[in-house]
């Protein structure tokens, strides 16, 4: 059934009329607007894109949600450390490198937390924890929360983050951890210097840590 306009204007709740404006220029709808008339109308992915770009310069932000299958054997072809962080942390793709990293090969359940929150991280794994890894960590988690403000579970994480005394006291480094090398100590290998590579695929991270020479 083709919809017309009255109906797209209460279907997505937005005020008599608009969809008219927008339709004939006369109105440029917010992001969260055209999110929702896209959805209504079945836009796809690449439609939603390139309307999105069009209309606020970037990217639509992406699904909290919702994950590739196929993430898995993406990490498990790579031989670096290396796994699938969601939103809220939790590790949704590990391969056997990136366990290897921990005591009985056990990896985190939630990166983040780990990472930012736990004693392990901060006084075992990751060297200098206060200098070299959580001041960039926690740039990506800021980042993570303005972009997911309205997901309980992001919101959660980032209440615990900024109700640490420990982390209150790092100070803003404008970067997030891209890029950055740093030591950790390996439970197989001793400590070692990596460098970390993160990149994004369907709103997850996907970090990445190259052994360098010392």
């Amino acid at each position: 059934m083709k919809l017309r306009q009255p109906d797209v204007d209460e279907a997505v709740g937005c005020g008599v009329g608009v969809t008219e404006k927008i339709e004939n220029d006369r109105m440029r709808p917010s992001s969260d607007l055209y999110l929702r008339i896209a959805a209504l109308l079945g836009f796809s992915m690449h439609d939603l894109r390139v309307g999105h770009l069009d209309l606020c310069g970037s990217e639509p932000p992406p699904a909290v949600n919702t994950s590739s299958p196929h993430l898995q054997r993406v990490v498990d072809g790579q031989r670096e450390m290396m796994c699938v962080v969601a939103p809220d942390g939790r590790v949704l793709a590990r391969n056997a490198a990136f366990s290897a990293m921990f005591a009985d090969k056990v990896a985190p359940e939630n990166f983040w937390r780990w990472a930012l929150l736990s004693d392990c991280a901060r006084e075992a794994v990751l060297v200098d924890w206060e200098k070299d890894w959580a001041p960039y960590l926690l740039e990506e988690c800021r980042l993570l929360f303005f972009r997911y403000r309205d997901h309980a579970a992001v919101h959660r994480l980032y209440a615990d983050l900024t109700d640490d005394l420990r982390l209150q006291t790092l100070p803003r480094v404008g970067t997030d951890i891209n890029g950055r090398a740093g030591s950790l100590r390996h439970a197989q290998f001793g400590t070692m210097c990596v460098r970390t590579l993160a990149a994004e695929s369907e709103g997850c991270r996907l970090l990445t840590f190259l052994t360098e020479s010392a």
